[in-house]
């Protein structure tokens, strides 16, 4: 993402687990669920997409399609039915399309456009993305989430004349969108709100996209390590726990320290609980600013992580990032302490 307010050899998939270790969980309470610590990440993962920030990924049958922020490409979609290799940039480029090739009316720069989340809505797909816009009631603010349609998950996705939403009373700023749907079918659009410390919010979305209700507060910054900014809210479903994991970058995506941090929900709509023992993931192996992670399944269902980071040292606010993906375990309920996978 863009932020003005605050933004080898294969290793086995069980090395590179996320290894989600709780202690006894209990009830859910009246303040959301119960949690114990999390250990972070213990391995490092290998970079496989250059050139891929803030990613997001859609599955249809056994073809990915990675989205991620501009960089040569407005809103650029790579295909391919394996993300468990790396590729070369000239790989990379060659399996990579421009989504969406005219931006939005309101937009203030003709290429920039950032966190694009896509999701099916009946017969047409839709993109929600982050773009700053002409002219905002508060210059340090300016961002908004836009909408926009195609008939494929490769585009070319129309945006919409106007912002879907620009923040608390359109004013605020609001940026990193990302779709996230139920089982069951319903659907919820997440993002970050600027002008506030309660920055992830939530809202129910219809059949057609629009919002149902309003938005609701899911996660404020309140832990020591969440410093600046928390922002890129991805979520998925725990069946060992039967709640919800949120996960949300932290700090200036830009920045070294940058990372990621989970936290559990009772709904998807929360209340969501944060931890005070993060992040979940930060920097190692080589890698700085750990974020903009999103969540996706293969075909046969597992879940996974995709992320993004900079070679350290090489930190930047042009270019440079590039996206890795990793398993994620969910440990069993246990007494006491980790459980090794």
């Amino acid at each position: 993402m863009t932020d003005d307010q605050t933004r080898a050899r294969p290793v086995s998939r069980r090395s590179l687990a996320l290894l989600l270790v709780l202690l006894l969980a209990g009830l859910l309470t009246a303040c959301g669920p119960e949690l114990g610590p999390i250990w972070p990440m213990s391995t490092d993962p290998r970079a496989i997409l250059p050139e891929t920030s803030d990613p997001a990924v859609v599955r249809v049958g056994s073809e990915y399609f990675v989205y991620g922020s501009d960089n040569h490409l407005r809103a650029p979609v790579t295909r391919t039915t394996d993300l468990s290799r790396l590729y070369s940039q000239a790989e990379k480029d060659s399996i990579t399309t421009e989504a969406m090739p005219n931006p939005p009316a309101w937009a203030a720069r003709f290429r920039q456009l950032w966190a694009p989340t896509v999701a099916r809505f009946g017969t047409r797909w839709v993109m929600f993305f982050g773009a700053d816009r002409v002219n905002p009631p508060q210059p340090w603010n300016a961002q908004c989430i836009g909408r926009a349609w195609a008939d494929s998950p490769l585009g070319p996705f129309v945006p919409d004349v106007l912002p879907f939403t620009c923040g608390i009373n359109q004013i605020g700023g609001a940026l990193d969108p990302e779709v996230y749907r139920e089982d069951n079918g319903r659907t919820y659009l997440l993002a970050a709100f600027g002008d506030t410390l309660d920055n992830i919010q939530g809202i129910e979305l219809d059949v057609n996209a629009n919002p149902i209700g309003g938005w609701v507060v899911l996660l404020g910054r309140r832990q020591p390590w969440e410093y600046h900014f928390i922002e890129n809210p991805s979520m998925m479903f725990d069946p060992v726990r039967r709640n919800w994991l949120l996960s949300y970058s932290a700090g200036k995506w830009y920045e070294a320290a940058y990372s990621t941090g989970i936290a559990r929900c009772s709904t998807p709509l929360g209340p969501c609980t944060s931890h005070a023992n993060g992040p979940w993931v930060s920097s190692r192996g080589g890698r700085t600013g750990t974020g903009g992670m999103s969540f996706y399944t293969d075909p046969a269902g597992n879940p996974w992580a995709i992320f993004s980071s900079f070679p350290a040292g090489r930190e930047t606010t042009n270019g440079g990032r590039s996206a890795s993906v990793v398993p994620i375990v969910l440990s069993p309920m246990v007494s006491a302490g980790p459980v090794v996978k």
